[in-house]
C-alpha cells in the first residue's frame, strides 16, 4: 500500500512541479530579455557619449570658420585699400 500512496503523492506533486518549472522558465526568459535590454541601452549611451564631443567639436569648428572668414574679409578690405592707395601714389 505504501507503494501505491507514494505514486499518488508523486502524481499530485508533478503538476505543481510543472507549474513551478514553467514559472522558472518564464522568469529566466524575462531575465535574459532584461539583460539584452540593459546591454542595448548601455551601447546607446556609450554611442551618445561618443557623439556629444563631436557636436562640441562641430560647434567649435563652425566658430573658428566664422572667425577666419571675418579676419579674411578684414584682411582683404585692408589689402584692397592699401593697393588702391599705392596705385594712386605710384603712377605708372
Amino acid at each position: 500500500m505504501e507503494g501505491g500512496s507514494s505514486k499518488n503523492f508523486a502524481a499530485t506533486k508533478t503538476p505543481d512541479l510543472e507549474v513551478l518549472r514553467k514559472q522558472l522558465e518564464e522568469k529566466s526568459a524575462k531575465i535574459e530579455e532584461l539583460k539584452k535590454q540593459i546591454e542595448e541601452t548601455k551601447h546607446l549611451l556609450e554611442n551618445k557619449k561618443k557623439k556629444a564631443p563631436n557636436q562640441d567639436q562641430k560647434e567649435a569648428f563652425k566658430k573658428l570658420c566664422e572667425k577666419y572668414n571675418g579676419m579674411r574679409e578684414e584682411y582683404n578690405a585692408l589689402f584692397a585699400k592699401k593697393s588702391r592707395k599705392q596705385e594712386t601714389n605710384d603712377p605708372i
